[in-house]
């Protein structure tokens, strides 16, 4: 899907946020400045970013800081960083993007905090119920999306519905597929199959128009090709990220050690290595950058608390995708449509 990159386009990085923060966030930020035309800016405390840019010799050069004072753990509630945190980087980030139009926000820090505080200070689409984490699953050549995969535990009928329409929306602007297949995750494909909230979205997605509904699908179909939109809630889809997370682990390594245990088998690996680490490629988080946050009136994009420069300049990527799609202008259109 090509992209035309605008340097009008500002993405905010929370610098302190992640494992390795703030060194590989700068580099995977100074990293994508270079491949797309937009305005970085770190926020974070700004003696701690200078240290470890000059510790890396990287060069910080047309990149803003905005100064805060505090972090946040991954351990620590998201009412407290909302009570007792708003100098961090997670609240400072969020709230600057709120008042700047044409700017994402982009972290690997606490998730919990940064959906409280991005709900706090970007807030949600008019209409949108709730916002929901979007999350791109490799399959070959292939990928779906799966939605919400962790920030609703409980939901109601409508919440998926909108889940659905969002879903599609990032289907068509971010992976580039025409007239997404869109399905309900469930343990049987029978329309009255499953609890009342799947039985009850079924109906409302059944006769929603500008969806193309496909109907149910059970957790063994969803790498069959079958779906481009995965919709459940968020304690369902949490469970399948996870297990697909790994799987995908639990997967290389025993080819791994199958490969390590003869002299022939090791020399069969040199032949294939090649086309395995391409498909570890397929299956690498850090390709797709990370979640975006859909629902909310900016682009937020959730990274991997475990990323490295790659996944930081990937996420930035899809934040600019996001921004040049106007994915959030389409969201706010098709729901305003509805109701």
């Amino acid at each position: 899907m090509a992209q035309f990159y605008s340097n009008h386009h500002s993405i905010i990085i929370d610098a302190m946020g992640g494992d390795f923060a703030p060194g590989e966030i700068i580099k995977g930020s100074v990293e994508a400045k270079e491949a797309i035309k937009a305005k970085i800016k770190l926020v974070g405390n700004v003696d701690t970013i200078k240290r470890a840019a000059e510790s890396d010799k990287i060069n910080l050069t047309g990149i803003d800081i905005i100064p805060s004072s505090q972090e946040v753990s991954m351990n620590e509630s998201p009412s407290d960083v909302l009570k007792k945190k708003r100098d961090s980087s997670i609240y400072r980030g969020s709230q600057f993007v709120s008042g700047e139009d044409g700017a994402a926000f982009v972290s690997a820090g606490n998730t919990g905090a940064v959906m409280a505080c991005s709900l706090f200070n970007i807030k949600r689409i008019k209409n949108i119920a709730r916002p929901a984490i979007a999350v791109v699953i490799p399959l070959g050549d292939k990928k779906f999306v799966l939605i919400d995969a962790g920030a609703n535990a409980d939901c109601k009928p409508l919440y998926l519905k909108q889940f659905a329409i969002m879903g599609k929306i990032y289907s068509e602007n971010i992976l580039g597929v025409k007239n997404p297949k869109v399905s309900l995750v469930n343990i049987g494909e029978e329309e009255k199959k499953g609890n009342e909230l799947i039985v009850e979205s079924y109906r409302l997605l059944k006769e929603c128009p500008g969806i193309n509904f496909i109907g149910n699908i059970e957790g063994r179909d969803l790498f069959e090709n079958i779906t481009d939109v995965a919709v459940c809630d968020g304690f369902v889809g949490n469970v399948i990220l996870k297990l697909v997370e790994g799987m995908a682990g639990f997967f290389f390594g025993e080819i791994k050690q199958i490969l390590k245990s003869s002299i022939l088998t090791k020399i069969s690996a040199l032949g294939i290595k090649g086309s395995l680490i391409k498909m570890k490629k397929k299956f690498d988080y850090e390709e797709y950058g990370g979640a975006q946050l859909l629902g909310l009136n900016r682009p937020v994009i959730i990274s991997h608390g475990s990323s490295k420069s790659k996944a930081i300049k990937n996420a930035i990527r899809v934040a600019m995708e996001s921004l040049e799609s106007d994915i959030i202008n389409k969201i706010r259109e098709e729901i305003k449509n509805l109701n």
